[in-house]
């Protein structure tokens, strides 16, 4: 899109018309008290006191099975007592929905390690229409203050189904009674579609317990699902879950296990009936205290029955012993022992960690710290987790020598804190890709919500949003019948980089491969050289997708004269 001056609404006593630069398309405005009106990319971060955007309409272009999302900004001169935001399905070859978002903010009293800052800060996203329970939600109308800029969230999913080409709509904007602005809506759809299950494994935890007790529905199945299904809708297979066990016994001389309550949480997730046709990816061995400190041979047992029980239905290939998280050398030796049962049963074993000698031949997937992980491919390497070491663990002090190894050790690393940039949460995935990695694993998602309210208090290891992705839906203020988590930009951006995976491995198929390489070199030449502007990111995306279109008609038209 051409940058443009914001949309200004003049006022109806002054007799103008709205500015209009050279765009094609421009907002179609009422008239009353002033009102600027603008567009960003879903890739930068809005705060209230942000300019105004200079973009003019909406134009996204993606794949099949793929979203896509920009944001409207709002600013008057005056208070805007009841802005609301309403969209219908995009028309073109067939309808694509577009679902909007009230982009709500925090207050953030520090900032997280060298490079964030303190203030407020852009982070939920409150629906409309939630998407598991399909309810209306509180996300608008909302009071904007004078000056205050107010964001909207606009995201497409195009369908699986849909046929490629060109789509349009738009975004109608109200004060109450009175039409703000129509904001136009363009979508063109490639001609190839994104797997519905990632290639690219992103295991994110989520201990459903933390999530349903926080809600008020403490262990109720349909808020767990809920919780687990919006994870799975941004391309993340969500583990820990309730963190229980199959039901009864194993021993070496009988064995005798009731998965039925196990299968009726897991089921759905590995199945992919929870989201349809999305699979989760990961799933963890699931061993009591009393089981793995008991009989060896019945821990054996216990392992070999879970090898058989997966096996049986279908998740064999997505099961793993994680245990002993980030272990220490004193621990190596139960580690060993723990993996050596494991590997004998047929399952493989996952640790958070860098290789280790003492380790050797007892691991199958080591995955290190996202700042400690090798910057080109190593074997037995094949996961990384982002952690607070890409801001520091520890708050910074206010001088002394620590103060100076912390700025320098922790300064410029990818990661996941709300005051940092979008682009550093993009960066985490292709800085995987680029290392040859299969996947990443993130320890939580629902942090804050052990003992706090994320809602007001987001911080932990001296990050703002560490292990904090989602937010407490109460119907209270939120409105609807059910509680339900809330997104996040930081969700969205993380979903928007697997996709960009994707991509990149879809051209890799393709012949493309040296783009690919190139276009992942030039926006992370190291993993804290990452490109902080979100532009280069938006245009080698699209670059990489428009060579895939071309690909793939050529091989259609190819296939079409034989």
């Amino acid at each position: 899109m051409r940058a443009a001056l914001p949309l200004l609404l003049l006022a109806a006593c002054s007799g103008s018309t709205p500015v209009r630069s050279s765009a094609a398309a421009a907002p179609a405005a009422s008239r009353g008290a002033p009102v600027e009106i603008g567009v960003a990319s879903g890739l930068e971060k809005l705060r209230p006191g942000d300019p105004v955007p200079g973009q003019r309409q909406v134009s996204l272009v993606a794949a099949r099975g793929e979203c896509e999302s920009a944001q409207i900004a709002v600013r008057a001169t005056h208070r805007i007592a009841l802005l609301s935001a309403a969209a219908a399905p995009l028309r073109g070859p067939g309808a694509v929905s577009v679902q909007l978002y009230r982009v709500a903010t925090l207050a953030l009293p520090r900032g997280s390690g060298p490079e964030g800052t303190a203030g407020e800060w852009p982070d939920p996203l409150v629906p409309a229409r939630d998407a598991f329970f399909g309810e209306a939600r509180r996300a608008f109308p909302v009071e904007v203050a004078s000056g205050r800029l107010q964001a909207i969230w606009v995201e497409v999913c195009v369908p699986a189904g849909a046929a490629p080409g060109e789509y349009r709509g738009e975004v109608r904007l109200r004060d109450g009674d009175r039409a703000l602005a129509a904001v136009p809506v363009r979508l063109r759809v490639w001609p190839f579609a994104l797997p519905a299950t990632g290639t690219f494994t992103a295991a994110f935890g989520l201990p459903t317990r933390v999530g349903t007790r926080a809600l008020g529905r403490p262990d109720d199945p349909e808020l767990g699902r809920a919780l687990a299904a919006v994870l799975l809708r941004h391309r993340i297979s969500p583990y820990t879950l309730s963190a229980d066990p199959p039901d009864g016994t194993c021993t070496a001389r009988r064995c005798d296990l009731d998965w039925s309550r196990f299968d009726a949480e897991l089921g759905p997730v590995l199945d992919g009936t929870l989201v349809p046709g999305v699979k989760g990816t990961f799933a963890e061995v699931r061993i009591s205290a009393k089981v793995w400190d008991g009989p060896e041979q019945d821990l054996a047992a216990t392992l070999r029955a879970w090898k058989r029980h997966f096996d049986a239905r279908g998740w064999g290939d997505r099961l793993w012993l994680y245990t002993l998280d980030e272990p220490r050398p004193e621990q190596f030796p139960e580690l060993r022992r723990r993996a050596r049962l494991a590997r004998q049963a047929g399952i493989r074993v996952f640790a958070t960690l860098a290789p280790h000698p003492a380790l050797a031949g007892a691991v199958d997937a080591f995955a290190p710290n996202l700042t400690l992980a090798p910057e080109r491919p190593e074997r037995g390497v094949s996961f990384s987790y982002a952690s607070c070491m890409s801001h520091g663990c520890d708050e910074i002090p206010p001088g002394g020598p620590t103060r100076t190894a912390m700025l320098r050790d922790f300064r410029g690393w990818p990661g996941y804190a709300i005051d940092r940039p979008a682009t550093a949460a993009r960066a985490v995935p292709w800085l995987g890709w680029r290392r040859g990695l299969s996947g990443e694993l993130y320890y939580d998602v629902l942090h804050a919500w052990i003992d706090a309210d994320p809602w007001h208090d987001v911080r932990a290891f001296a990050g703002n949003g560490d292990g904090t992705l989602l937010y407490p839906g109460r119907p209270a203020e939120l409105g609807g019948e059910h509680g339900f988590p809330v997104e996040s930009i930081r969700l969205k951006v993380i979903r928007d980089a697997l996709e960009d995976v994707e991509l990149l491995r879809m051209a890799d198929a393709a012949g493309l491969g040296a783009l690919a390489q190139r276009t992942a070199a030039r926006l992370i030449p190291t993993a804290r050289g990452f490109e902080r502007a979100p532009r280069p990111w938006l245009d080698a995306r699209f670059a990489l997708g428009e060579a895939l279109a071309r690909r793939t008609l050529a091989a259609a038209q190819h296939g079409a004269r034989r």
